[in-house]
């Protein structure tokens, strides 16, 4: 490595040890964007900030920009239309809305804005009253990290998973479209939490995860006698209380059949191949289930079972 690069490789290093540590320390941070908008419009878009501090946070003086757009907090300046107050209390959230308070018309505005947050990505930035930027969403994402505006979840925002970790794009997930708080202009239900907490940080704090160990190969044959392997854990529960759930699909995975329900959390399971005819079309899926009902899943790769002789 010759100098330039080591003093390049150490200067990418600095920014990124400096993006986390802005995370780390600024006591409020942007915790959910609506940047594809609602199934009423995709125009009400809406922002969210949450104060996850000791106490409450006064935000006059502060801003939130992206592109040409600079929302005052504090007051009507700039692309700021109304600002209902500044406070955010410990624990508490700050909604904005775009354009007017219907967009989430349930749950009324602390700040109406106007701006567009354009479909194609862009970087939002909060300053406080020094202008320091003490955290950021989407920095450094091609596209959005998260957020979907067509798909399974129509119109789905980006959440934040962790409050108090880094704008990585691994630290955003689209609203599961299951756990979610609002109602649009239309009075249809908001892929979102506008004003409470995402469905990605209770995912992360309650819902267990599976690692599937093997297969994980794809295209791999499998026959005999093979030891289907995983790794899965509870986040607010022990390992042990897990109860496992095998499914077995022949068709790449567009359907499913049980394979063996109600395993102990063992890591594994003897599956003998031989009970289901060759094919070249096999999926798994692994469902871990904790006491409280939340479940996991991980689906592998497609195989094929061969046991002709």
């Amino acid at each position: 490595m010759n100098t330039r690069t080591g003093w390049a490789l150490v200067a990418a290093l600095s920014l990124i040890t400096s993006l986390a540590a802005v995370a780390a320390s600024s006591p409020v941070v942007i915790s959910e964007v609506a940047w594809a908008g609602t199934a009423a419009s995709p125009s009400d878009e809406w922002i969210e900030l949450y104060n996850r501090s000791q106490g409450p946070v006064d935000l006059a003086g502060w801003t939130l920009a992206f592109g040409d757009v600079v929302i005052h907090l504090g007051k009507v300046e700039g692309a700021t239309l109304e600002v209902r107050t500044t406070v955010i209390p410990q624990g508490g959230f700050l909604l904005l809305e775009r354009s007017d308070d219907s967009t989430i018309s349930d749950v009324a505005a602390d700040l109406v804005y106007r701006g567009t947050l354009s479909n194609a990505g862009v970087t939002l930035r909060l300053r406080d009253p020094s202008g320091a930027e003490v955290d950021t969403a989407n920095a450094g994402c091609e596209g959005w990290a998260a957020g979907s505006a067509t798909g399974p979840v129509l119109y789905a925002s980006m959440e934040r998973v962790d409050p108090s970790g880094a704008d990585l794009a691994t630290n955003w997930r689209t609203n599961d479209g299951v756990l979610r708080t609002g109602r649009d202009a239309l009075g249809g239900e908001v892929n979102g939490t506008p004003r409470a907490k995402n469905s990605a940080t209770t995912a992360a704090e309650t819902v267990p995860t599976v690692r599937l160990l093997a297969p994980v190969t794809e295209g791999a044959a499998v026959s005999g006698l093979f030891i289907v392997t995983w790794a899965a854990t509870d986040p607010d529960g022990p390992a042990d209380g897990l109860r496992v759930d095998l499914y077995l699909s022949r068709d790449g995975g567009t359907s499913w059949a049980p394979l063996v329900e109600n395993l102990a959390n063992s890591g594994s399971y003897a599956w003998d191949t031989r009970a289901v005819p060759d094919g070249e079309a096999y999926a798994l899926k692994v469902l871990a289930t904790d006491r409280d009902a939340h479940s996991g899943v991980v689906v592998s790769p497609p195989f094929s079972v061969s046991n002709r002789r």
